[in-house]
């Protein structure tokens, strides 16, 4: 494999997840496949998303507001990711990602749309901590004027999360020198920075479903080459931002080393082999079952491992999918027309099915539907920015 090789696979592994999670978006949350086939025959993607496709059928309308090729709110997750290692020229940094996430979803954000159980569970984490540093530094600072504490408690949450130890007090104090005349300021500041050090700090949300894999697609593009204990810490703490959990852990692992075989290997084989000596435990009993029904439809797999959210549905029916699709328009009809959480699987599905089939051929992404993504432009910008 070429370094070309891999920038154009890592191009289009960030293309293929953004088309299939925009593809699947018109029938979101539908958990009856009958009812799928029969509103979306044959081309399912990009139908609209319309309140009538859902009524006398179990589901849930969630993007009523959003229009035929705008992204869910997973594909908003993964071009987040996008923006901060574009401006960052490909460097990741947890503390970053996190920032401009909760910038992105949370309130006054750009985001309009449904927030999910680890988003609004992670935004809260995030208020809860600002709040009880608000709180100590109350107690702390009684002489302080208010603005004056809610200006330092600004300046200490983000670079708590970026540092520590002596390192974190030897920059904090050169900041406050920098922006406060009053000795009896900066002994506040210092004071309140101590505390806040043994204070529990915002993690994701104790969640296993799959947002937890969403952003990952643009991250693994850019660590592809890197060390395998670079690349699981980095992808950790990824996950870790948005779901702090062991299960979103283990399958965080797993999808990032499938997707990061499909850009370095190129084949098939490779991602089913990464999946199945990556996982461990019962991910690793769940990834042969499905490797172990390559005889069976998809759908039908996609029903029995369960068509919601969480990771130990959705990662086996994306692989068996991965495995056993002939292209990529096919894996992300098939994922279409398995029902229920289409999007969380679509991040993965069309991450590794972009990779491996690649654009401007048969098997490979439709052109078509790359013209029809609503963040077209800004996506070929960024991927430009990032990997040319």
């Amino acid at each position: 494999m070429t370094f070309s090789d891999c920038q154009t696979r890592s191009k289009n592994m960030i293309f293929g997840a953004l088309v299939a999670d925009a593809a699947a978006l018109g029938t979101h949350w539908i958990y009856d496949q009958a009812h799928i086939a029969a509103i979306a025959p044959e081309t399912p993607e990009f139908t609209p998303p319309l309140a009538k496709n859902y009524e006398g059928v179990m589901g849930f309308f969630a993007h009523g507001g959003r229009g035929s090729g705008a992204q869910s709110q997973y594909g908003e997750q993964a071009l987040v990711m996008l923006r901060v290692l574009a401006n960052a020229h490909g460097e990741f940094e947890a503390a970053e990602f996190a920032e401009a996430f909760q910038a992105h979803f949370g309130y006054g954000g750009e985001y309009i749309g449904y927030i999910d159980h680890a988003t609004r569970d992670t935004l809260d984490n995030a208020r809860r901590f600002e709040d009880r540093a608000l709180q100590i530094a109350a107690e702390l600072g009684a002489d302080v004027a208010p603005r004056t504490r809610k200006e330092i408690v600004a300046m200490a949450i983000p670079m708590l999360a970026r540092m520590s130890g002596n390192t974190l007090e030897t920059a904090f104090e050169k900041r406050l020198l920098a922006d406060y005349d009053d000795a009896a300021q900066r002994n506040f500041g210092m004071a309140l920075l101590r505390q806040l050090q043994t204070t529990p700090r915002a993690t994701g949300a104790v969640d296993i479903q799959l947002p937890a894999t969403a952003k990952l697609p643009p991250l693994v593009a850019v660590l592809a080459s890197a060390k395998d204990v670079a690349f699981d810490h980095d992808v950790a703490s990824a996950v870790q931002t948005t779901s702090d959990h062991p299960v979103a852990a283990e399958y965080g692992r797993i999808v990032s080393h499938m997707m990061r075989a499909a850009l370095v290997d190129g084949t098939v084989a490779a991602v089913t082999q990464a999946a199945q000596t990556t996982a461990t435990g019962d991910a690793a009993a769940l990834i042969a079952k499905a490797l172990g029904m390559s005889k069976t439809d998809n759908a039908r797999v996609t029903a029995e491992f369960g068509m919601a959210c969480d990771l130990p549905y959705g990662v086996p029916s994306a692989l068996h999918n991965i495995a056993t699709a002939p292209d990529f328009a096919t894996a992300v009809r098939r994922n279409i027309y398995g029902g229920g959480d289409t999007c969380g699987r679509a991040m993965i599905v069309g991450a590794v099915a972009g990779a491996l089939y690649g654009r401007d051929n048969p098997k490979g992404i439709p052109q078509a539907w790359i013209d029809r993504l609503a963040a077209k432009d800004e996506v070929n910008r960024l991927v430009s920015k990032l990997l040319d």
